[in-house]
This record gives C-alpha cells, structure tokens and sequence, in this order.
C-alpha cells in the first residue's frame, strides 16, 4: 500500500509492537512516579458546569476557578474576551460561541469556550445546489494510534496541536485511538487492529492501511511535523471527493443521548460504506509519557475516540451499487457513560473502495447540538 515517505527518521522507535511496547513501559516505567500521589497541577483553572447550553436566556453555567487544589473564586476576575464580567453565572438568548477565562494574581488561565443554541433551529441544513453532484470540499482523516505508554507520542500530539492552532480551513479531521491505557476500548483496538499498526506513535491517512504521515524529532518539532502533516492533507484533499455530508447532531442532556441524522450526496456510482465517531476532548491523563522532554501540555488529551456507530472499522453498507446522482439517508445514536457530554464532538465518514479497501473518501466533524451543511468549492 501506499506510504508517504516523508523526512523519515526514528524508524527504529516506530518499529516496536504495541503489544511488546506497552509492556516494555510496564516494566521499565511502571516505577516511575506517575502514580495518584503525584503533586497536583498549580495551574490557574476556570471551571464551567456546562460548556453546552440552550440560548432561552434561562439555562444557566455557573463558572468557579482553581488554583491547584485551592478554590480562589471569590478572589479571581472572570473574563470574557479578555473585559471582565460581572458575576459568576452566564445565560444568554443569543446563538453562537462565548470565550472565557480568569484572572487571579496576575495569572490568567486557558480560555474555554460556551456554546449556546437553540434546539428549534436544529434541522438539516438546506443544499444550496440540490442539483448539483460534483466539485464536493473534500476533508481527510487523520487517525493517531497512541497511548499514554509511548513516550515519543508527543512529538506527533505537538504536530497536531501546532497545525490546528496555524491553520482554520478545517479540511484535516483528527481522531485517536488510544492503545493499552485508559482511553483505549474496544472501538479505537479496532480500528488500530485493522490497519495493522505496529508502531507508535501513528497518524494514519483516511484508514487505508500502511499510509501514514512520517515525524521528526529534532529541532522546532511542533511547526516541522505541523508541515508535514500539511502536505499530506494538500496532497489528499486535492484529489476529487466522490461523496458530500450533510449532518445535524441533537444531544439530549437529561437522557445523554446523542442523535445523529445525515444526508449523503453521490458523484460516482459505487459501494460505500458510513459511520460516526463520538470524540471527546480535555481527557486529562498525567501518566502520559515523554521520553524527549519536550515542553507542553501532553496530560490533556483530545479527539479521543470514544464510541462508533459502524460494526467494522471502515464503516458499515451504505449501499453496494449506488447510482450516482443520488442523495442517502443515514442515522445512528449513542448513549454516554463515562464521557463528558460538553466535550464530545461527532465526526461522520464516508468510506469507498481504494486500493483494495475501503478507504475514507470524505469526512466532516459537527460539534453537538450543532449542523453542517453540503459544501461545494
């Protein structure tokens, strides 16, 4: 199959199994002092109970501040968009996204994010050319196959966070599938058991089997992976979609579920095949290795796979002989258990033959409560 071979190097590293990696952490780190008594973070927090609210002017979150293990809220300042705001509680009955942070002794914490919205609006988006079945944006999948084990998976986590934080046209779809830790279930061992990874870390292109996006170790590795990871989604999104989404996610809080409703155009005649992610993001896990030392934020993890709605990892039957011109129906449902309902996103993937498989051939990501629409260049 097809590899990207690009400024190759640690080959060795990567070559490890994940079964014989995971236990080499095992013997070699299991002493290592990340256990339950380790010093919590001092970091200045601002803490939400919702980041996902109704716009009805009623429904309510309620913000306090940490620092470590201390609550300093009565002493902190609450920003938004950088003005301080008045009170510790924020409704509103006004769609859209509501950035805060706090401020307590000269320290300012990371920005969170509320959204609000209202579930009238919460139906499918109209296509703008309901007639139209080719010229689709296209959007890759960028699987990272990790797991807190793998001390060399920050160099890949800095690549990914670096080139989300350059550039905004959203046509690169994170996912990762975690392996030997406690983020990994049965959902991301099988779609890492299906591309045969071998090796961690991996970030594997639109599920096809042995393609995957190289990474340096040395230098600026964050802008130096972040290049190479553009090149790849230059390089694959170019290429001509066969298949369009439209989507609209409803979550229902009191219940924790998650609905999902979608519309799939289709250019080209063919076999396809459909699923959706549930991703959660802000996972904090401080085990996670990091044998380069490098500096930042690894303990959080995002774009975690957490649950799909297809039986295989490629997707389940969308239709073995769709005709092209035609528009299909698809929906599927989660519950939540264990995730947080603020943090999790769904992405929805259209797979179709290549190469001998069924590789990704268009993807998008909706945020819940939330819809996207067909695009068109």
């Amino acid at each position: 199959m097809e590899r990207i071979w690009i400024n190759w190097k640690d080959n060795c590293r990567k070559a490890l199994s994940s079964v014989v990696a995971f236990l080499l952490v095992l013997v070699m780190y299991g002493c290592s002092g990340n256990s339950s008594d380790e010093p919590e973070s001092e970091m200045l927090v601002l803490n939400a109970t919702s980041l996902l609210i109704e716009a009805d002017g009623a429904d309510v979150t309620e913000f306090t501040v940490t620092k470590g293990n201390q609550d300093v809220t009565a002493a902190a300042e609450i920003l938004q968009d950088g003005k301080v705001f008045s009170g510790t509680r924020f409704y509103t009955d006004t769609e859209g996204e509501y950035k805060f942070s706090a401020r307590y002794n000269g320290e300012t914490s990371a920005e969170i994010v509320v959204r609000a919205t209202k579930s009238e609006n919460l139906v499918m988006p109209a296509d703008p050319e309901p007639d139209r079945y080719e010229g689709f944006v296209k959007r890759v999948l960028l699987l990272q196959a990790t797991g807190t084990w793998c001390g060399y998976c920050p160099l890949v986590m800095s690549g990914i966070k670096t080139y989300s934080d350059t550039y905004s046209d959203g046509l690169a779809v994170f996912a990762a599938a975690h392996n030997g830790d406690g983020m990994s279930n049965d959902f991301s061992n099988k779609v890492i058991n299906w591309l045969s990874v071998s090796g961690f870390p991996t970030l594997n292109v639109n599920l096809i089997p042995g393609t995957t996006i190289s990474y340096v170790s040395e230098g600026n590795v964050g802008e130096q992976n972040a290049g190479l990871i553009r090149q790849a989604v230059e390089e694959y999104t170019a290429k001509e979609a066969k298949s369009a989404i439209a989507a609209v996610v409803r979550a229902d809080k009191a219940s924790n579920k998650v609905e999902v409703e979608a519309k799939i155009k289709i250019a080209e005649g063919g076999s396809y095949r459909v699923a959706a992610w549930l991703l959660e993001d802000g996972i904090y896990d401080n085990t996670q290795e990091n044998y380069l030392g490098l500096e930042g934020d690894f303990y959080t993890h995002n774009n975690v796979l957490r649950q799909s709605s297809a039986s295989l990892a490629f997707g389940d039957k969308l239709g073995d002989s769709l005709p092209a011109g035609s528009t299909e129906d698809y929906s599927c449902s989660f519950t939540l258990s264990s995730e947080k309902m603020d943090n999790c996103r769904v992405v929805i993937m259209v797979t179709a033959p290549e190469g001998g498989v069924f590789a990704v051939d268009n993807v998008v990501m909706c945020p819940l409560n939330d819809k996207v629409g067909f695009e068109y260049k």
